[in-house]
């Protein structure tokens, strides 16, 4: 009977998410940016993956385990041009089973801009563009199955311009008994305004719903994981009108369609990692939008593929992450973990 109401109530936000807009056209979209070394080396996109790392966290809110207790997530980002981003998570267990509490920032600093008048002269004004968001998460068993919520109030602030948001992360976790399978179901960024950039200009909030599942073959030192995202619109390819044609020998010019295939194949992203040691992990992913919407025309580089690793020395796990999104490169992701309890003298 537990069971059936921890289906209702998941299947109750669902409906929530039709009015989702997606990524490119809406705001906010640093939250989309994966926050950790392990969440990027595995695709960027996981909801299912249950282990000792609290920035899971993040990605799906059920993922808080007692495991975590006392842990703590930094890492650090630098990203394209002078952009960089940081990022600190924490965990704590609760007394009595009665869950588990987690909090962190996740922190976007673009750098420094030089105001350009419309004839390309400088101003001698510099911004300092940045973008935030405070999260504060809670989990709970419920049998095989765990329940967690993450709440985040959202600012951003672009030269003379500032926003914010307030949103909430529903994720909803179930565990085999038996096997090592996990699966995990999370709708993102639900909220509303609390300010717009331009006044009664409404800023959209970056929804989105993912299904996902983990699974580690009993004799393997491998576990995978697939992940669907955009799962309340199956056609959210943008195709641009001055690149996706073919032209015709009349001079004409005729738009090239996406195939049901592709449309279906953006939806997915693979991960996996090797365990080969409790302290070295190798990890790697392929993100199948990425792959599409990030190549040339005639050029795909490496734009989708993911890969990285975990390195336990002494008492930190030390996690590495090389993304790639364009035919020049990617960027890397530094992630340093620890438990406070492993620190403190008894």
């Amino acid at each position: 009977m537990m069971h059936l109401r921890f289906l209702f109530l998941v299947s109750g936000f669902i409906p929530l998410l039709t009015f989702g807009q997606l990524g490119g056209r809406a705001g906010y979209s640093f939250l989309n940016v994966p926050v950790a070394a392990r969440q990027a080396a595995v695709g960027g996109i996981n909801v299912s993956i249950l282990d000792r790392d609290v920035a899971m966290g993040y990605a799906n809110p059920a993922l808080l385990n007692d495991s975590i207790h006392k842990n703590i997530s930094f890492t650090y980002q630098p990203y394209f041009a002078d952009i960089k981003k940081s990022t600190l998570f924490g965990a704590y267990k609760l007394k009595d089973d009665k869950g588990t509490l987690s909090a962190g920032l996740n922190y976007f600093n673009y750098g420094a801009i030089n105001e350009i008048d419309a004839s390309g002269n400088e101003t001698g004004t510099v911004y300092h563009p940045n973008e935030f968001a405070l999260v504060g998460g809670y989990a709970r068993g419920l049998g095989p199955f765990s329940m967690g919520v993450n709440a985040k109030l959202v600012y951003s602030n672009i030269a003379a311009f500032n926003a914010a948001a307030f949103m909430i992360d529903f994720g909803a976790l179930y565990k085999h008994p038996t096997q090592q399978l996990t699966v995990g179901l999370v709708a993102k960024n639900i909220g509303f305004n609390l300010k717009n950039y331009v006044k009664g200009d409404y800023v959209n909030l970056p929804m989105d719903l993912q299904l996902g599942a983990t699974f580690k073959p009993e004799h393997m030192p491998l576990r995978l994981s697939v992940t669907a995202h955009h799962l309340y619109k199956f056609d959210f390819v943008y195709n641009d009108p001055a690149i996706n044609v073919k032209v015709n020998l009349d001079g004409s010019v005729t738009p090239i369609e996406t195939t049901f295939t592709d449309k279906l194949l953006r939806h997915f992203v693979i991960g996996g990692e090797f365990l080969f040691t409790k302290n070295f992990h190798a990890r790697f992913g392929y993100n199948f939008m990425m792959r599409r919407e990030l190549k040339l025309q005639d050029k795909s580089g490496a734009a989708g593929i993911s890969w990285g690793f975990m390195l336990r020395v002494k008492k930190f796990d030390i996690g590495f992450t090389r993304a790639y999104y364009t035919i020049k490169g990617g960027t890397t992701f530094f992630t340093l973990g620890m438990n406070i309890n492993e620190w403190i003298k008894k």
